[in-house]
């Protein structure tokens, strides 16, 4: 079985729901059969790579709304985090531009570390709340993760892996994915946001029944 997931760094309901989905997973007997493949989206593809700001004021911006209702929103999503055994301090995350993020974790997919850089990634934006438009904190990320810092300084100052964002996110368009997390099981049944674990058992199942009856 196939699943692929489109994440932004940035967004607090794909940490969520990615943890949720790792949930799921540790509760299947067959769950080293599942493929699982991390894609490339960008919510703020015109985010700044030099100037950054908060979440709060972001989204203040971006909706038309008081700094107050701001954070009301926010918090909410702390306490959806905090639901489902995850820590999260979104209050005081800070925005990048998530592009060469998303090329570090292709970087790491070929190393063998995807999963390490999700999670290191996410860590640092929501429970840690680092600047990662900046070089020496994207390169402390990937050591944390398990890359060294000569890989991820080459590819950082080169265009390698530019070509596998752009193409998970044609994809995304070409499959009108309006919103992330967006999990896609064997091409065929998707699961939008951060769902609970029952949801995705449900598509797991669907699937599962199809096969048998397949054959």
């Amino acid at each position: 079985m196939k699943v692929e997931i489109w994440t932004d760094i940035v967004c607090p309901f794909c940490y969520i729901g990615k943890h949720v989905f790792n949930g799921f997973l540790s509760e299947l007997p067959d769950s080293e059969e599942i493929e699982v493949i991390n894609r490339s989206y960008e919510l703020q593809p015109g985010a700044s790579k030099t100037t950054s700001e908060s979440t709060v004021e972001h989204l203040s911006k971006k909706y038309g709304i008081s700094i107050e209702d701001a954070k009301g929103k926010i918090a909410g999503v702390n306490r959806m985090a905090e639901a489902n055994g995850l820590t999260m301090n979104a209050m005081d995350a800070i925005s990048a531009n998530t592009y060469d993020l998303h090329r570090l974790v292709h970087l790491a997919r070929a190393k063998g570390k995807e999963e390490e850089m999700l999670s290191a990634l996410f860590t640092e934006h929501f429970v840690q709340n680092v600047n990662l438009n900046g070089r020496t904190e994207q390169l402390k990320v990937a050591k944390e993760a398990g890359l060294s810092e000569e890989d991820a300084v080459r590819m950082l100052d080169s265009k390698e892996y530019s070509e596998n964002v752009d193409l998970d996110k044609k994809k995304a368009r070409d499959l009108k994915v309006g919103g992330v997390p967006y999990f896609l099981f064997n091409d065929k049944y998707y699961v939008s946001g951060a769902q609970p674990k029952e949801v995705f058992h449900q598509v797991y199942n669907q699937l599962k029944k199809e096969e048998q009856e397949a054959n």
